[in-house]
Order: structure tokens, then C-alpha cells, then sequence
């Protein structure tokens, strides 16, 4: 089983790191005639079979059936379930198997970064760090931006002429940060990415820029409540102006949304 043990870890961590949701039903314990021993794992993912086996036959259908609706249910959930291996289960082995499945709604996570300065593409190029897709959008041009944009970034980069307009299409559970090259562009983002309650909404800059925006916002009819929902300054620590540095505090903040975002709470599945 070691062979197997270790393939079924890394084909759950590249499903993890791809975000597809699945679920691992593991063979923990059989009496009399099983099609397998303990230890038997099959993965399930776009409502199929995606990796391993218990067994096959009807077993292995039901199981499969039991995967793809605990997957439904979009939540991270645990169940253990016996299974008599009688012609009523279309088995005729005359023994019983113990199946435990355990579902994970993982997606990709999405940090959004309004703009493709210095900091943004120091915060970009943690990434692969932040297990997430990292996209910058900025308004001006890919000849114009400084720095000049790496070779291969491992983000995206996103030029549009109104980037306030993305804010609308943007996924519920994105991760934003607002630190373009513009105090008047910075306010419009906010102006229209508050009401979304994103997990989180950061701007970048000091308490002075922030107590400045602040009496703007409340102007334009927000309340304390909306304004309590904007993270600035951005980063765990506020010691360095270094680019890299806040990238770091910052990837650093953003890491605990995003781990609490994909945290398991085992929840009621379905039943067999």
C-alpha cells in the first residue's frame, strides 16, 4: 500500500493546488468477504471516478453516487458509513465494508490587485506562495508601467481603461487591494468594491492618506460600519516602505484570509 498511499497524497495536493473539488472515500474497516482490503482509497471529482478503486461493481457505483452528492453540497464534510455486502446492495460477497468519505470544496483562491506598480508585482510574484491566482489590473499601458513587467510572471496582468468597472465581475471571495498610481483612481475602486463585502479590501498607504479618504467616503454616504471593511495601512507590520517588504507583510495578512477561507469544518453529509 505505501505505492498507493503516496500517489493518492499528491493527486489530492494537485487537485488542492487546481482548486477542484472532490472528495477521498477510504476502505477503514471489512468484515468476512470485501472486494478490498483497508486501506483502499478511490478520489471523485467532476461527478466521476477520478483516481484509484475499492473494487469496483456496485460498491464502488454507490460510493461514487455517495462522493458526487457530498461534493454538492459546496461545504468540507466527513461521514463513515457501513455498506452489507448482500444481494440488496447488488453485492454477493456476504461480508461488510466500512467506507469513510471525507469532501473538500476547494477552489482557487483570488487576490486582485489594482494596480502594477512596484508593490504590485512584488506581491504578484508571491503567488506560488499564496496558492492563489494573483491577477494586476492597470489603466495604463504595458510600455508604460515601472518597473517594466517581468518575462514570465506568475500573475496575470490585466489592462483596461476603467478598472473601477472590474470591480463588478469579480468573484465573491476575492482577495482586493487597491494601490494604484492614483489617489483619484484609488478612491473610485473603493467607491465601488465597499459594497461588495469582499474577505478582504485593502488600500495601500499611510494613516494620513487613509484619515483623507475616510472624510471623502463618509461625504459620498458611507457609514463607519463600510469604512471599518478597508484594511489601511495594508500589511501585519508597517516598519519598512520598501516594496518588497510590505509585499511580504502584506502576502503575510492576505494568508490569513485565505487559509480561513479554505479551513475545514466537518458538517453533516448527505446520508447513504
Amino acid at each position: 500500500m505505501a505505492a498507493d498511499q503516496q500517489q493518492w497524497i499528491e493527486e489530492l495536493a494537485r487537485l488542492r493546488n487546481a482548486g477542484t473539488p472532490c472528495a477521498l472515500v477510504t476502505v477503514t474497516a471489512t468484515r468476512g468477504s470485501a472486494p478490498r482490503e483497508a486501506g483502499a482509497r478511490l478520489i471523485v471529482c467532476d461527478g466521476r471516478l477520478h483516481w484509484g478503486t475499492i473494487g469496483g461493481g456496485n460498491l464502488e457505483m454507490l460510493s461514487i453516487e455517495h462522493a458526487i452528492a457530498m461534493i454538492a453540497t459546496g461545504e468540507a464534510s466527513s461521514q463513515s458509513v457501513v455498506y452489507p455486502l448482500s444481494e440488496k446492495a447488488g453485492q454477493c460477497c456476504g461480508g461488510e465494508v466500512t467506507l469513510f468519505y471525507e469532501a473538500w470544496p476547494w477552489r482557487r483562491r483570488n487576490v486582485v490587485v489594482f494596480g502594477a506598480g512596484h508593490v504590485a508585482q512584488a506581491l504578484g510574484g508571491l503567488a506560488p506562495w499564496l496558492r492563489a491566482d494573483v491577477r494586476l489590473i492597470d489603466p495604463r499601458s504595458h510600455e508604460e508601467l515601472a518597473p517594466p513587467l517581468p518575462t514570465d510572471p506568475p500573475y496575470d496582468v490585466l489592462f483596461v481603461d476603467s478598472p473601477e468597472a472590474e470591480i463588478a465581475d469579480l468573484p465573491a471571495d476575492a482577495c482586493v487591494l487597491v494601490m494604484t498610481h492614483s489617489h483619484a483612481l484609488d478612491l473610485e475602486i473603493l467607491v465601488q468594491a465597499i459594497p461588495r463585502r469582499f474577505p478582504y479590501l485593502g488600500l495601500i498607504g499611510s494613516d494620513r492618506k487613509w484619515k483623507r479618504f475616510r472624510a471623502r467616503l463618509l461625504q459620498r454616504g458611507f457609514s463607519e460600519a463600510d469604512l471599518a471593511t478597508v484594511r489601511c495601512p495594508i500589511g501585519l507590520a508597517t516598519t519598512s516602505k520598501e516594496p518588497t517588504a510590505i509585499a511580504i507583510s502584506t502576502a503575510a495578512e492576505l494568508l490569513e484570509v485565505l487559509e480561513a477561507q479554505t479551513a475545514s469544518t466537518p458538517t453533516r453529509a448527505p446520508s447513504p
